[in-house]
Formats: C-alpha cells, sequence, structure tokens
C-alpha cells in the first residue's frame, strides 16, 4: 500500500522518471538565470548539481535491490516545490504553469492518478496544492470527481485543505466507500452533499472554514460511523437534529460560529465518547439540556455567543476529565452551581455575559487557573478564597459586577485580577507577589496607596477616591492609570525610570512643572503610546526634550496651566496621531512645523494665546495631510480663513484610525480631548480608538475676518463647521449646501449679509444651525431642517423673518404665525473624544 503526500512527485508507473526530474532541474536554473536569481543560481551550481552524480548512483543500488526483492511495494518518491518563478513538468497530474498564468487543473490531469499511483492508494494528502501565490479558485467538482472516478478503491484517507476548491462537492465522491478521513477546510466550497454524512466508514469530516458552505445537518440513522464533525465558520444552518445522539462514537463535534438555532436536543446527553463540543457563535435558546450532566468523557465545553437562558448547567463532580468551559455571552441566570467549582480537572471557566446571581462559591478547585465572571449580577463572596494557599488561579475577572466592601486576600497565584465596575471601598490591602495586571477602576477606594509588587506591569485605579501624593513608580511598570481620583503635589521623578507605554494621570489636582526626563529618557528606550496629563494644575512650559526617536502617539495636556511656545522637538514624534493643548496659556504663532507629522489627525489648540495671521508663502503639498479634526478656537488669529492648509479635509470622507486590540495585559490607553461647538444640543464622549465619524474644523472666537470662500463646499467630508464669533463679512455661500454630511454649522457673531441660501434646505443632516447676531434679511428658507430649527439660531437678525422668529414677511396679510412644532432648546456642546 503507498500512502501520497504530495501532488508534485515525479513518478511514472514503475520507476523515478530521472530524465524528467533532471530536465526539470535545469529548466528551474534557467527561469533563475533569466529572472537574475543569483542566489538560485549559486545554489543550484555549488549545491545541487555535483549532488546530481551521487543521487544516480544511489538510485542504480537501489534499483538493483528493487528488482532482486519480491516482497517490497514501496515506491521512491521525490518531492518538488513550486513557486510563482517554477515551470513544473513532466507529471501527468501537474500541466505547466507559468509565473504568468493560472493553474488549470481539470477532471482529465486528475484521472490520470490511476496510471500515477495505482489502485491500492490508502492515504492522499494535498493539503495546500496548487493555492500558495494563487488568487484563482479551482472547480471543486472537476478536481473531486476526477479522484472519485480514479478507481481508488481502498482510498481511506483524503485531504484538501487550503486547495482553493470552490464550488459544488457533487456527489461522485460516494464512489469512495472506504473513505474514513476526509478533510476538505479552509476552502470555497458552496455545497456538500447530505449523502457523504452516510458513507459506511466515514470516521472524521472536516468542512470548517468554508465560510460560503450552506446546508443543514441530515438525520443520523442508527450505526453511522462519524467520529469527528467539524463544521466550524460555515453557513450550515437549521436545528441540531435528535438523531445526532446516534452517533454513539462522536467524540469532537465542532459546528461554532455558524447558523444554528433553536433549543438543543437532550439526545446530546447520549454522546457518551463526546470529547469536545463547540457550539459556539450560533442561535441556540432554550435551556441547557439537563442531560448535559451524563457526559462522561468530556475535555472542553464551548456554548458561548449563544441566546442560551435558564440555570447553569450542573455537572457532577466525579468528571475528572473536563478542563474548560465557555458559557459566556448568553442569558443564563441563577446562581453558580458548587459543582462547577469541584470538577477536579477543570482549568478555565468563563461565565461572563450572563444574568448570573448571588455570591460567588466560597472553594474553588486546585487546577482552576483562569476564571471569568464578569459582566454578571453576583454581590459578594461566600468565604472568599479559603483554599487559596493550594490555588493554582492565575487569571480572575469579576469586572462589572454589584461586589461591595473591602477586598479580600487574594492567592499568591494571581498574575492578572480584574475588579472594575463594582462598589468595593476602604483601602487597598497587600496583593500577591507575582501580580502582573491590576484593575481597580470605577469602585469607591480611597486613602493613600500601598507598595505594589515588583512584578506589576499594569496599574488601572482610575475613577476612584484616592488622595495624597502620587506614589514612586516601580521599575517594571509601564502601564498606568490614576485618573480622576484625588492625587496633589508633583509628579515625581520616579517616573523617568520606568519605561512607560502608557501614562494617564488626568483629571487630578497635580501640581508643578513636567519633569524634563519624562520626554527625554524614557521616549529614547520604549515606544510610547499616549501621556496624558490632562485637568490638572501644571505649570511652566512643555518641556522641548522629546528624543529623535519619539514614539508618542497621544499627548494630552489640556486644561492646565501650561504657558510659553510650543516645543519644537515635537517634530521627533512622527507616529504622533493626537496632539491636546488646549485650555491653557500657550503664547504662539500658529505651528506650521507640524505638518510634518504626517500621521497626525487631531491637532486641538482652542483656548491658549495664539497669534497671528495663519498664512505661509506656498501650500505645500505635504501640508496636515491626514488631519480631520482642528480646534483653534478662542485665540487671537487673524487674517482670512486658513482652509486651504488642510487638505485632509478636502474631498475625504469619514476616518477611523486603526484599532489596537486590548487585553487584560494591555489595559486600554484612554484620554480625553474636548471640543467646544456652540448649539449642538448634546454631550457626547468617545472612550475607543476610533476617531469618532466626525471632519470637524472649529475656528470660532479669534480675529478671522474676509468673506467666507465659496470653496468651501469642496471639504465634503465635513461634519461640523464653527466659524462664529470673528469679523466675517459678505454673504453666506450657496456652496455651504455641498457639504452633504454636515450636522452643526455655527456662523453666529459675524457681519454676514445678504439672504440664507435656500440650498441649504437640502441639508438632510443638518441638526444644528445658528447665524444669529449677523445682518442678515429676507425670509428665512422652509422646509426639512428648517422647519425644526428654534428662533435662537436666527435672532439678532433684524430684517429676518419667517414662522421660525414669527415674523410675518408679509405685514399686509393678517394672521399669526405660529411657532415650529418641535421647538427644541439647543446650547452648548461638550463633545468628547476618546483615543487608545
Amino acid at each position: 500500500m503507498l500512502c501520497i503526500e504530495t501532488s508534485s512527485t515525479i513518478l511514472n508507473d514503475h520507476e523515478f522518471d530521472w530524465e524528467g526530474w533532471s530536465q526539470w532541474v535545469q529548466q528551474i536554473r534557467r527561469q533563475a538565470v533569466r529572472r537574475r536569481y543569483r542566489l538560485y543560481v549559486f545554489l543550484l551550481d555549488v549545491i545541487l548539481f555535483p549532488l546530481i552524480l551521487p543521487c544516480y548512483f544511489l538510485y542504480a543500488i537501489f534499483k538493483f535491490i528493487r528488482r532482486i526483492s519480491t516482497t517490497t511495494t514501496t515506491l521512491l518518491k521525490a518531492k518538488a516545490r513550486t513557486t510563482t518563478t517554477t515551470t513544473t513538468t513532466a507529471t501527468p497530474m501537474v500541466r505547466k504553469i507559468e509565473e504568468t498564468t493560472q493553474p488549470v487543473i481539470g477532471q482529465e490531469e486528475v484521472r490520470s492518478l490511476e496510471i500515477v499511483i495505482g489502485i491500492n492508494i490508502m492515504e492522499l494528502h494535498l493539503d495546500s496544492f496548487m493555492s500558495d501565490g494563487y488568487t484563482s479558485t479551482i472547480s471543486a467538482h472537476e478536481w473531486l470527481s476526477g479522484i472519485a472516478s480514479a478507481e481508488l478503491h481502498h482510498l481511506q484517507v483524503l485531504t484538501l485543505r487550503g486547495c482553493n476548491l470552490a464550488g459544488s462537492v457533487g456527489t461522485s465522491m460516494l464512489n469512495l466507500s472506504s473513505l474514513s478521513h476526509l478533510d476538505l477546510s479552509y476552502n470555497h466550497i458552496t455545497d456538500f452533499p447530505q449523502q457523504m454524512f452516510h458513507l459506511p466508514n466515514l470516521k472524521v469530516l472536516d468542512l470548517s472554514d468554508n465560510h460560503h458552505l450552506t446546508g443543514s445537518l441530515p438525520e443520523f440513522p442508527p450505526g453511522t460511523a462519524l467520529q469527528q464533525l467539524f463544521l466550524a465558520y460555515t453557513n450550515y444552518t437549521g436545528r441540531i437534529p435528535h438523531s445526532i445522539g446516534n452517533l454513539k462514537q462522536l467524540t469532537d463535534l465542532e459546528v461554532g460560529n455558524c447558523g444554528f438555532f433553536g433549543p438543543l436536543p437532550h439526545s446530546l446527553g447520549n454522546l457518551e465518547q463526546l470529547a469536545f463540543l463547540g457550539l459556539n457563535g450560533n442561535n441556540f435558546e432554550g435551556e441547557v439540556p439537563s442531560s448535559f450532566s451524563n457526559f462522561s468523557s468530556l475535555e472542553e465545553l464551548d456554548m458561548s455567543f449563544n441566546g442560551f437562558v435558564g440555570p447553569l448547567p450542573s455537572l457532577k463532580a466525579s468528571r475528572k476529565t473536563i478542563a474548560k468551559i465557555d458559557l459566556s455571552n448568553n442569558q443564563l441566570n441563577g446562581t453558580i452551581p458548587l459543582s462547577l467549582f469541584t470538577l477536579p480537572s477543570l482549568q478555565i471557566l468563563v461565565l461572563s455575559n450572563n444574568q448570573i446571581q448571588g455570591k460567588m462559591p466560597d472553594w474553588l478547585c486546585n487546577n482552576l487557573e483562569y476564571l471569568d465572571l464578569s459582566n454578571n449580577s453576583l454581590v459578594g463572596f461566600e468565604d472568599p478564597f479559603s483554599n487559596h494557599s493550594s490555588s493554582s488561579l492565575e487569571f480572575l475577572d469579576l469586572s462589572s459586577n454589584h461586589f461591595e466592601g473591602s477586598l479580600p486576600i487574594f492567592p499568591n497565584s494571581l498574575e492578572t485580577l480584574d475588579l472594575s465596575s463594582n462598589h468595593f471601598e476602604g483601602s487597598l490591602p497587600i496583593f500577591p507577589s507575582s501580580l502582573e495586571t491590576l484593575d481597580l477602576s470605577s469602585n469607591h477606594f480611597e486613602g493613600s496607596l500601598p507598595i505594589f509588587p515588583s512584578s506589576l506591569e499594569t496599574l488601572d485605579l482610575s475613577s476612584n477616591n484616592f488622595e495624597g501624593s502620587l506614589p514612586n513608580f516601580p521599575k517594571g511598570m509601564d502601564n498606568i492609570s490614576l485618573s480622576k481620583n484625588k492625587f496633589t503635589g508633583a509628579i515625581p521623578l520616579t517616573i523617568c525610570n520606568s519605561s512607560w507605554s502608557h501614562i494617564d494621570l488626568s483629571h487630578n489636582q497635580i501640581s508643578g512643572e513636567i519633569p524634563s526626563c519624562l520626554f527625554n529618557s524614557i521616549m529614547d528606550r520604549y515606544p510610547f503610546s499616549v501621556v496624558d496629563l490632562s485637568k490638572n494644575k501644571l505649570q511652566g512650559m512643555i518641556p522641548d526634550t522629546f528624543g529623535s526617536e519619539c514614539w508618542l502617539e497621544g499627548l494630552n495636556l489640556n486644561g492646565n496651566q501650561l504657558e510659553g511656545s510650543l516645543p519644537r522637538s515635537l517634530v521627533n514624534c512622527r507616529g504622533l496621531r493626537v496632539l491636546d493643548l488646549g485650555n491653557n496659556q500657550i503664547d504662539d504663532t500658529f505651528p506650521f512645523w507640524l505638518e510634518h507629522l504626517e500621521s497626525l489627525q487631531v491637532l486641538m489648540l482652542q483656548s491658549n494665546k495664539f497669534h497671528g495671521p495663519i498664512r505661509r508663502r506656498h501650500i505645500a503639498n505635504s501640508s496636515f495631510e491626514s488631519l480631520h479634526i482642528i480646534s483653534l478656537s478662542a485665540n487671537s488669529f487673524t487674517g482670512h480663513l486658513p482652509l486651504q492648509y488642510f487638505p485632509s479635509l478636502y474631498f475625504k470622507g469619514m476616518y477611523e484610525i486603526d484599532d489596537h486590540q486590548t487585553s487584560h495585559t494591555a489595559m486600554p490607553n484612554v484620554f480625553y480631548t474636548f471640543l467646544m461647538f456652540p448649539n449642538k444640543g448634546q454631550a457626547l464622549e468617545y472612550k475607543s480608538i476610533q476617531i469618532p465619524e466626525l471632519n470637524a474644523v472649529d475656528l470660532s472666537s479669534n480675529l478671522f475676518d474676509g468673506e467666507i470662500p465659496t470653496s468651501i463646499g469642496d471639504y465634503k467630508s465635513l461634519m461640523s463647521l464653527n466659524l462664529s464669533h470673528n469679523n466675517l463679512v459678505g454673504k453666506i455661500p450657496s456652496s455651504l449646501a455641498n457639504l452633504t454630511q454636515l450636522e452643526s454649522l455655527d456662523l453666529s457673531n459675524n457681519d454676514l449679509v445678504g439672504e440664507i441660501p435656500s440650498e441649504l434646505t437640502s441639508l438632510t443632516f443638518l441638526s444644528v444651525l445658528n447665524v444669529s447676531r449677523n445682518h442678515l434679511i429676507g425670509m428665512i428658507p422652509s422646509g426639512r431642517q428648517f422647519d425644526t430649527f428654534p428662533s435662537s439660531s436666527f435672532e439678532g437678525n433684524s430684517r429676518l423673518c419667517g414662522i421660525q422668529l414669527q415674523i410675518d414677511c408679509n405685514p399686509n396679510k393678517s394672521g399669526n404665525v405660529a411657532p415650529p412644532s418641535d421647538h427644541v432648546n439647543q446650547s452648548m456642546v461638550l463633545i468628547s473624544i476618546g483615543y487608545l
């Protein structure tokens, strides 16, 4: 019998094709020479060719031995690897493959398998065959029909994993009656015949990761041979049939991330051999069948991300095999059965995002390493960690529950502890010496901070009531958030001893100057992410010590008392994406040199002492190419509006910052940037890495003059425009109607004249408009959004009239003008942009 493990074996019916192999090697060399792949030529000339004669000599000996042997049936196998620059010949299995063409492998080629490898083949492994370097797909029907028609009566194992097979499989595979293992995973198959599930000898069927594969499970008659069934990441739908209980030999059932629905059949509990059950990411509903307590061989159970309701299943404590249970993201309720914590082999238990109530049981099995009970309604501990001395627990997440009171003593083995968003209070205890990540944010802790273990890398104590001076920072820590507490005093110089990736000390009462070493020594050693010192009482100048290898992505110093000019060394921070220096006393001209920061997306300079015109001798092609949010309000800028210097707002759509996934080992890097837009009427707070779907310009409260350029209509991605409180003159350009995404427009407190363009009524997303206190005349346009704006949007224009102001534009007509039906009293908005 023979097992073929590659599709590019160079064999004929009886012997090794030496001549074909030699021609193939020569052809590779010619291709390499023509494409100047000098390394390949060197390897061929120095290594491969000198081995040809010895190989031929050994082949002759082998041929002689085979001739005198009467028992061996083994064939010499030669493997040839193809690349996109390799031409393959001398085999009837594969046609010639050129770099500029796609492989053409049809039914006739596959039928030649009978000639190539004979009818006694038992295993055929063609994983990833002809997939690397090619984007086109291969007909699954033709390929598999060719294999099925090759009269491979003894074929037991066929694997075509990741072969770019596409389309329907067809029924020809039913001819392979001896097949026991079929792997068609990671392809583009769209249809698979149900009869294949009933092949008399089929034990392993893997169709996973065929994202376009549709179908449903058939009925399974008694005696079905299946032992392993993998359908994860397909579009299989329907209900799990009750007859699945007939698969008495089934050990693995993986149907995660499909489209199955309905309640689970109780017959699943009859599968006594089942070791792995993956039902996650479907639309199952109803209660977990009580028969699940019958599983005697189960090692892993994943039922997460479904719609299960009712109490948690109870598994017998005698089960010595189960190592992982994940029931997260369902609607399970009730208390946690003690049996889940007494399973002797259980290592991972995830029950997060349910509706579990009561207290956490007081006994944990000694082998439990990972416990996640977050986002439930738990209220406390029975007798917390009474056996903690023998515990193996390394990860504990109890966040977003209703725990209260003081903290217990935690197991010494603990490495990650998340107790955020609870009602804990009091002072902090001594934590385990092995702790690496600690999140106690959004609780009611108070007092001063203890000495944390030297192993601690990530610490989040934000949104508590801690007070006093900031602690000395240990050297090993690289993520810290102490925001929204009551810390006072200066930033300790020990902050420069650590290799930080994130510092958030915002919303405290910290005073003094920013240590000059913060932006000098640390930046050169570690890629920074975010520094947030906003909403404190910091004074002095921003240190001009940003190193030449500054990796800073976000800097927020908003809401302090910083003064002086902008540090020119900021230009070294090439990866800077968000810069917020608003609400300080910085005295400088507009920093055109920041245009060299090609990644800069948010620039906040509002409420400072910036002054002078925003202009330059020429418009550089690289002017702020990535900028999407800019606020220069409440300064003393003069001259004409400088919109031409911000081309990233020109003809561009919404923008989204690349996502950086966070985990329990990488605390979210969040800071707040405050944008003041008059008349938005609501407060929005963004706490994610994504810049909100907003392209915004705020140039309000300056000394800009001149007219609003008609080219303003070219900035079609703008969603918020604030030009209020300036000295602008002329008419409101009708080209503003081209800003079809505009939601907020404030032109108030200027010297604008003329009528309000009726074209603005086409702005269907416009929810806030303010043109008050100008010199506008005529009738206020009506219809659509304009009928919803309050009178305050238009007041202070003595010659305006219309229903919004209850002023009749035709005094010769009698009658009162009623106010608009949905009069809204809108005022100033506070938009908070979060950055991670």
